[in-house]
């Protein structure tokens, strides 16, 4: 539980500070649930001005504000500074009377602030936050009983702000909880490695895109793509070489690929590419981009440079045509240029 000193007494304020702002309620809007406990303790006080009061580091903040226009006061020209103080009411029945008080801006306005009374906000850790406080224009005093209501009335208040902290969590944890979802979906729809669509998702899109060619939507192109010589990459400079060349080119498809298009790692180095209202020349030129960029680009910090090469089949989308027969001529069309010498594209 936490201690507060004397009401004169210096105090270091941190960790009661630390207290308010878990609670994320300084700056909110006025909500109707704490102007109605202001307006219950202003009635049973009988007194025309009642605060909700948050005591932050060089102000008081007001929740609650009734019979008062303003929404904070600096912290100099606070009397809930002393009330969060010491326990129960914290009285003062005259402040023009006060030498603590009497020059503060309420006591000298015209229709002066004469009485105040404040109940501490404490926290069931045991920080005072602020006060329930009424004030009124004549000296006067509070019976026991209705001290007794004040701080009813400021317990409550406190409810009410562990039930926004509460809330506050619950809905911390759900978006936690979402964005893990989400995340564990990126992670079952895409390849570790590269970053690209993996097997699985791949081939839920393809069935997409087959569903709308078959409804009359515009043309499409498969490219299969298979980095040359890969075995040889591992075996000469090690699989964490190999990975490096999956990046590579898995980068470099983010790059020359069109925004529409999806591309995957579709086992070990092979990769295939789903193109969009695309025509077969229009892809042709999308994959000698692919080309160009991997002569561009060869592995980093290999001496001497390791360029990458791949070798490309590719075919329309025919609707007309089998998912499964469609692949397995994008196969026989990757092999072609294999057959053919590498580091070029085939179209079946």
């Amino acid at each position: 539980m936490a201690n507060r000193s004397s009401p004169d007494a210096p105090c270091d304020d941190t960790a009661r500070l630390q207290a308010l702002q878990r609670y994320g309620i300084l700056d909110t809007p006025m909500e109707p649930a704490y102007d109605e406990l202001a307006d219950i303790a202003g009635h049973v006080c009988e007194a025309p001005v009642a605060l909700i009061s948050l005591l932050d580091s060089d102000r008081q903040w007001f929740k609650a504000a009734r019979g008062l226009a303003v929404r904070e006061t600096p912290l100099n020209q606070s009397v809930c500074q002393y009330a969060i103080r010491q326990p129960g009411v914290f009285i003062v029945p005259d402040m023009a009377k006060d030498a603590r008080f009497a020059h503060f801006g309420i006591v000298t306005q015209e229709n002066p602030l004469r009485f105040y009374a404040g109940a501490p906000l404490i926290t069931p850790d045991g920080y005072a936050l602020g006060t329930l406080c009424v004030l009124d224009h004549r000296p006067r005093e509070l019976s026991p009983r209705v001290q007794e209501l004040l701080c009813a009335l400021a317990r409550q208040v406190i409810r009410l702000l562990e039930l926004k902290r509460a809330n506050d969590r619950q809905g911390q944890m759900l978006a936690d909880l979402e964005a893990a979802r989400h995340q564990m979906s990126v992670l079952a729809h895409t390849d570790v490695l590269t970053g690209l669509a993996n097997r699985r998702s791949f081939t839920e899109r393809l069935r997409q895109e087959l569903a709308l060619l078959q409804r009359g939507g515009e043309s499409a192109c498969l490219l299969m793509m298979d980095i040359d010589h890969f075995k040889r990459v591992n075996d000469v400079y090690g699989h964490h070489v190999g990975d490096q060349a999956l990046q590579l080119f898995a980068a470099l498809c983010r790059e020359e690929f069109r925004a529409a298009d999806v591309v995957s790692r579709w086992g070990g180095e092979e990769f295939l590419a789903l193109l969009p209202a695309t025509h077969v020349d229009q892809a042709q030129v999308v994959a000698q981009r692919v080309h160009a960029a991997l002569a561009a680009h060869p592995l980093p910090g290999m001496e001497p440079p390791l360029v990458l090469a791949v070798s490309m089949g590719l075919t329309s989308f025919d609707p007309l045509r089998p998912l499964d027969m469609t692949l397995r001529l994008l196969d026989s069309a990757l092999y072609a240029a294999k057959r053919e010498g590498r580091s070029r594209t085939v179209v079946l």
